[in-house]
């Protein structure tokens, strides 16, 4: 029997090195289509992850995600601008997709409308009457709150980048 090449794949009928998982990759069935497994989300346009940007609402363009990454409710996709929460793996150019909605547990990263005129995308905490939205950078500061002047939009669920 031949040498196999370094990173060769074993044909079936070899046994596996033992620090190699096999995997189960099976062909989707004739139930699934291609487009069943995607869905196209609005692209609102972007969000700060840094300094909050003004609010606006760009309708006119979509992004397709794995259906996979989609739970229930509505959905909706936004550019990240600054690297505000870089450390949470969250850099400026990603696309985060958004679940829709109005409040978040505390920890959870979330989209939020500051003062009614501004958005950013923060790890929401609750402290005492007051929202803290952190950054996950050391070079930005902690933005203190009260609870009358955050407005939750939704909550991170995925994150898309692009190299």
């Amino acid at each position: 029997v031949a040498p196999r090449e370094r990173g060769a794949v074993p044909r079936s009928n070899e046994a596996l090195p033992h620090n190699v998982i096999k995997g189960d990759f099976k062909a989707p069935g004739p139930s699934h289509s291609a487009s069943s497994n995607i869905a196209t989300l609005p692209l609102y346009g972007r969000i700060a992850a840094g300094t909050p940007i003004e609010a606006l609402r760009d309708h006119s363009r979509s992004v397709d995600v794995p259906a996979f990454l989609l739970g229930r409710g509505d959905h909706y996709a936004l550019e990240v601008e600054g690297d505000s929460m870089i450390d949470a793996g969250i850099h400026d150019g990603d696309t985060v997709v958004i679940q829709r909605g109005d409040s978040a547990e505390n920890g959870t990263i979330v989209v939020a409308l500051v003062d009614n005129e501004e958005v950013t995308l923060k790890r929401l905490r609750r402290r005492g009457h007051s929202i803290a939205l952190e950054p996950a950078n050391p070079a930005y500061e902690i933005r203190i709150c009260g609870p009358d002047q955050v407005k939750v939009q939704g909550r991170l669920i995925g994150l898309i980048r692009s190299y």
